[in-house]
């Protein structure tokens, strides 16, 4: 039995992603392809725009055929903490003998040169990144700059470009926990295939999520959009465009925040400096609408995305501590099932022979965790389901369901 690990978003699903899961099981010849698939909450620091139930039905419908929930607090953490939660989730899973990711550029060899750079960090590498970031600018480009330098002194192609995308970087952040823990899942980068990660306008032979959210957003989503979807899922897809929920429906739960707090540091990806910038502008923030916000906060050293994974770590209460403990105590705590196929059983009965974490089939069995640690990531992602799906009850005048009586997707 061999399988490929996928790590993956869906916001929303669309037909690059079947293509990529399709090219994921062909490549690594897999029997089985198991997706870490991000929760209500995603890494650009923003609710999904459909719930992770509707997404890993529309995955589980093209070729996935087992998708596990990351817990909310990697889900929406920068690259690092993102790959982190999602390759040491795989890792422990006991059965991926692939990881498959999206990227600009399919050379591994690239990806896993960077890597090691960036595990080892010689001097020179470390001495020109202190550089940039005294001279102000923001880590991510900082740390792109001193590879660039590094490498381009040991006579390496320019890097400018490679380090600019944001599939490039996590693919790098992928080949550094494999090769820290020393792990025996090989990674394999697949090329991205026509639009941009970034492109906000449908064409070309597939089409980026950013350009689907956009539409949806306008409300303008037409034949042109939904040829983007796969045929199988258009249902699917053109009922929860009736039930998206987007950042502005957390205006009232950052505004309480920001008006309890006189200290903001202890909340995950807050520093003493950005927290001080929060306090110095947070009556400036009352009124405003949640992007305008966002804008307010944002400085030359620190980037909007970084704005709004602050902020929605705010919201959620996912403080630095506990991020800290999460990881000290082997950074997965358990594997908590959204949707399988039927005929993946033989999976799961491996699975279960071989997983070192509790592999929660059902949402109730999360609720007799006994470890301390794992009942504290358990009570953060149900806070998070929860309030998502508070969001939509009060928006659509739909009936609350808790996590314990949502069931996971079977087909």
């Amino acid at each position: 039995m061999r399988t490929v690990g996928v790590i993956a978003e869906y916001d929303p699903f669309h037909t690059g992603h079947a293509y990529h899961i399709q090219k994921a099981k062909e490549i690594s010849g897999a029997d089985y392809a198991v997706v870490i698939m991000s929760p209500d909450f995603v890494q650009r620091g923003e609710p999904a725009v459909f719930d992770k139930y509707t997404r890993a039905h529309m995955a589980l419908q093209n070729g996935a055929d087992l998708v596990l929930e990351l817990p909310v607090c990697y889900a929406t953490g920068s690259a690092e903490y993102f790959a982190l939660g999602a390759v040491t989730l795989l890792e422990r899973l006991g059965v991926a003998d692939v990881l498959c990711f999206g990227a600009e550029n399919a050379d591994v060899g690239l990806f896993s040169r960077i890597a090691g750079i960036l595990v080892k960090e010689p001097e020179e590498y470390t001495a020109f990144l202190r550089r940039s970031l005294r001279q102000g600018d923001s880590f991510p480009l900082a740390r792109a700059k001193a590879l660039a330098h590094f490498t381009e002194a040991k006579n390496a192609p320019a890097l400018s470009d490679f380090l600019s995308s944001p599939n490039n970087i996590l693919g790098i952040e992928y080949c550094k926990i494999l090769q820290k823990t020393g792990s025996g899942i090989r990674p394999i980068p697949i090329r991205r295939e026509s639009a941009p990660y970034h492109s906000t306008v449908p064409h070309g032979a597939y089409c980026s999520a950013s350009a689907i959210r956009k539409k949806i957003a306008e409300a303008a989503v037409t034949d042109a959009v939904v040829r983007y979807i796969p045929a199988n899922c258009r249902d699917l897809f053109s009922d929860a465009c009736k039930h998206t929920v987007t950042s502005e429906e957390l205006l009232p739960f950052l505004t309480q925040k920001l008006l309890a707090y006189d200290r903001f540091d202890p909340f995950f990806d807050i520093s003493p400096e950005l927290s001080d910038r929060i306090r110095a502008q947070r009556y400036a923030c009352i009124g405003k609408s949640y992007r305008q916000i966002v804008a307010v906060l944002k400085s030359r050293q620190i980037t909007e995305a970084r704005i709004r994974r602050a902020l929605l770590h705010l919201i959620l209460d996912i403080r630095l501590e506990d991020v800290m403990s999460f990881t000290d105590h082997g950074t997965a705590a358990y594997l908590k099932v959204l949707g399988l196929r039927r005929d993946a059983s033989p999976l799961l009965h491996r699975i279960k022979e071989v997983c070192a974490l509790p592999f929660l089939t059902k949402p109730a069995a999360g609720a007799n965790l006994k470890d301390d640690t794992a009942a504290r990531m358990w009570r953060q992602d149900l806070f998070a389901s929860h309030l998502y799906r508070s969001i939509r009850c009060r928006r659509f005048d739909e009936a609350f369901r808790t996590e314990y009586e949502i069931s996971p997707i079977v087909i």
